[in-house]
């Protein structure tokens, strides 16, 4: 059936994608014959969301009608921040925004210039090459160090791609997890069809989150109540029960992972053959070999690699050292987390995390999906490391019923193209962390850059779809650095606050108004993300902007002269045997399987072939190779003389399945279901201060102070708080306000003192906070 359907009466049904937010499910947008979108519905076709919508989606056309929504460019005319605007053609608006981004390179080279984003509408591939192509550095002055950043790279270190997003297998899973995400609202229409099925068939489910108001908390045969920022000892206790009850998959273990290579005891510096041979090659891991009673370089055919070798040998410059394979080094650090150990920190019984390990690992097939609550915390690389390690211990990595790669992550970074040559040098980073895996600026020390011009001026910012008044911590500094800016752009939906502070402001064209591809988070399919109406007023989509304007200041990096030759550029590139043409026309292809699935021939695209338990590169980077049960590096356990102070563990973030991080409170009937944000806090501690359901309330921390809602409710631990993010829209409509200057804005609370080490990701999960009952009105 062809993606355009005639209907009789003059109209048409468009089969295209929805993207409210990252699930893209299959749509069909009713179009009348005057070419106004008068409903958009569920396609059955989609083999994902198979006709499901959320409220979100099924908003589309008053998200596309609202008179709220951005018309024309416009560039300031009074002072920054004042809202004076006049209207200009994007003719206008781009030659001025060429010459100013010529004149301020020409003043302080091309690294004065950031590209960013928000959450990303398809278009981050294209939002890096905007950055890589100024050919000098690229900021990346997005939130992917707190977004997806994190576990990708991980991921990509140890496994050679990214099973855990959208490669859960939940339709064939014999228990699911669900570890610090909340898919059933984030990516509901896809997730909950597939975890529905499973359950009726059977499968088990465990939700590891710190709030019960999770909406598979009360539906799960383990709920494991863990302390935000706490995941770490949790993992550690899982392996602890894994390894000692001999529930690992051994022959994975073994076989598939580098689990048999040798390390010094005491530095944890693998063994290579350097060490044992003169001359011998630096990059060449050993094993123990069985079959020979001798060392053998890992990998090699035919040698019988001894798990759990630990011996002294004399090195080939006569010293001695003790050396033991990876495996005995990782079960001697889970030996130290019992659960009973574990449960002091974590705030989960012992009963309850040995039962949810067994059930994990007993499953004849089992998935586990992680998201924010565990990449929004300083200590994330050990966490994310740790539960890579529990997937692959398992054996549940490209097992069907498990962790499965899907086709788009391995080829969605090459689009970007390579980083320029200055990178590592002119990359914006403190003392506060390196960000050495996920190799960009710091977003923090960017603006600070804005800000103070050290270590160099950054000048410029442009944006598409991006706010960072919402999505950056400490706000308030981030607001003081916008105001020092030259030149500001912000491409979106909205007048948003950050817009209010921008020098030019150009309207985004929505998901029925443009034509682009569908393929991040869409498994094993790319689909026709067509447009179903012509783009109204002057609104122009997000790829178009980032290619014409790229065309117009490096014809090299962007040589396309239409969307429809980048698209045909980016199929090829990403091996989806199929032109923009075809994919338009039958809207939905399926990828070619990615070659791990056949891991027994192909093995895995990592260092050593294999997954890495022990991952080299952190060694080689002078961090452990492998994760040690950390804290947040400000927690009530880290940092207790802040605690004494603000000794409620704060979440911020909170979802609600009607809005998109920040977007659609304006929309009268989305808005009608969660109308003002509400913090949530244990009904004991509204008691204690005398604070009522609906009382304003002060949420104070060491960086800033905003109000919220009280709603007390006893699905939460005493000790932690979850406070929502993105509010700031008003509602004209129901006469609801919005909220100005950060009042509202759980970014007005978070820290930027510290940041993880390899992902600069700061601790937005697990802020220190109080909650203040407030005097008078």
């Amino acid at each position: 059936m062809p993606s355009i359907i005639p209907l009789p009466d003059g109209g048409k049904i468009v089969k295209t994608n929805c993207f409210e937010c990252h699930a893209k499910c299959g749509v069909l947008c009713e179009v009348d014959k005057n070419g106004t979108l008068v409903g958009v519905k569920g396609n059955p076709d989609d083999p994902r969301n198979e006709g499901r919508m959320c409220a979100k989606g099924l908003s589309a056309p008053k998200i596309l009608y609202d008179p709220e929504r951005l018309r024309v460019p416009l560039r300031r005319i009074g002072e920054r921040g004042c809202g004076q605007w006049e209207e200009i053609s994007w003719d206008e608006a781009l030659d001025w925004l060429v010459e100013r981004i010529q004149t301020l390179t020409e003043t302080y080279g091309a690294e004065t210039i950031a590209y960013g984003q928000g959450t990303g509408r398809g278009t981050n591939q294209w939002t890096k090459r905007a950055g890589n192509s100024g050919g000098r550095v690229h900021h990346s002055l997005a939130p992917g160090n707190i977004c997806l950043g994190p576990m990708m790279v991980q991921s990509m270190i140890q496994f050679g791609m990214l099973p855990i997003y959208d490669g859960c297998d939940f339709d064939h899973a014999d228990c699911i997890v669900f570890w610090g995400c909340n898919s059933m609202w984030t990516e509901a229409t896809y997730t909950s069809g597939q975890i529905g099925r499973s359950r009726d068939r059977g499968a088990k489910l465990i939700v590891i989150d710190p709030l019960f108001e999770h909406p598979l908390a009360a539906k799960a045969d383990h709920f494991v109540g863990v302390r935000p920022g706490s995941d770490t000892y949790l993992a550690y206790a899982w392996i602890n029960v894994i390894i000692n009850e001999r529930l690992y998959d051994r022959d994975f273990v073994a076989h598939h992972t580098n689990a048999p290579m040798l390390i010094i005891e005491g530095s944890n510096a693998p063994l290579t053959e350097a060490h044992v041979t003169p001359g011998g090659n630096k990059r060449t891991m050993l094993v123990w070999d069985r079959k020979t009673n001798g060392f053998a370089p890992l990998n090699e055919r035919g040698a019988d690699e001894d798990l759990e070798y630990r011996g002294t040998l004399t090195l080939a410059d006569g010293s001695s050292v003790k050396v033991k394979t990876v495996w005995l080094e990782l079960k001697e650090r889970a030996d130290a987390w019992t659960p009973e150990a574990a449960s002091e920190r974590c705030w989960v019984s012992p009963e309850r995390i040995r039962e949810s390990a067994r059930t994990y690992a007993s499953a004849p097939s089992a998935t586990i999906n992680v998201f924010q609550g565990v990449e929004e915390q300083t200590n994330c690389r050990d966490t994310l490391q740790l539960i890579n390690i529990i997937i692959a211990i398992t054996g549940n990595l490209e097992r069907v019923g498990g962790n499965l790669s899907m086709p788009f992550w391995n080829h969605m970074m090459p689009l970007g193209g390579r980083d320029p040559k200055t990178q590592k040098e002119l990359v914006l980073v403190d003392e506060r962390a390196s960000g050495d895996l996920i190799g960009t600026s710091n977003p923090s020390v960017v603006f600070e850059a804005m800000r103070t011009g050290k270590p160099y001026p950054v000048k410029g910012y442009i944006s598409v779809q991006g706010n960072p008044l919402s999505w950056s911590e400490n706000t308030a500094l981030v607001k003081e650095s916008l105001m020092h800016l030259d030149l500001l752009v912000v491409m979106d939906y909205y007048l948003s606050p950050t817009c209010e502070l921008a020098d030019l402001v150009l309207p985004s064209a929505h998901w029925t108004e443009r034509d682009y591809i569908a393929d991040e988070v869409c498994c094993e399919w790319v689909f026709g993300q067509q447009k179903a109406v012509e783009p109204l007023y002057e609104r122009k989509s997000d790829v178009w902007f980032w290619r014409t304007l790229g065309h117009r200041l490096n014809p090299e990096w962007w040589p396309w002269e239409t969307d429809e030759e980048l698209f045909d550029w980016q199929l090829a590139q990403t091996h989806a045997g199929v032109t923009w043409a075809e994919l338009k026309d039958k809207w939905i292809h399926q990828l070619p399987r990615p070659a791990s699935r056949n891991f027994e021939e192909n093995g895995f695209l990592t260092q050593s072939g294999r997954v890495e338990l022990y991952t080299p590169v952190s060694f080689f980077k002078h961090r452990d190779p492998l994760p040690t049960a950390s804290e947040p590096k400000e927690s009530v356990y880290s940092t207790p003389d802040i605690a004494k102070e603000y000794p409620l563990t704060g979440v911020t973030g909170r979802r609600y399945p009607i809005y998109y991080h920040s977007a659609y409170r304006g929309i009268p009937h989305l808005r009608e279901i969660v109308p003002e944000p509400q913090v949530i806090f244990h009904t004991s501690l509204a008691k204690k201060l005398g604070i009522e359901r609906d009382e304003w309330v002060w949420i104070e921390s060491p960086t800033g102070r905003i109000t919220m809602k009280a709603r007390p409710s006893d699905g939460v631990d005493p000790r932690v708080c979850f406070i929502p993010h993105g509010w700031w829209q008003s509602c004209p409509a129901l006469g609801l306000p919005g909220y100005p200057d950060g009042c509202a804005n759980a970014n007005m609370l978070t820290s930027d003192r510290a940041y993880n080490e390899e992902f600069l990701t700061p601790g937005l999960r697990s802020t220190l906070c109080r909650i203040v009952k407030k005097e008078g009105e």
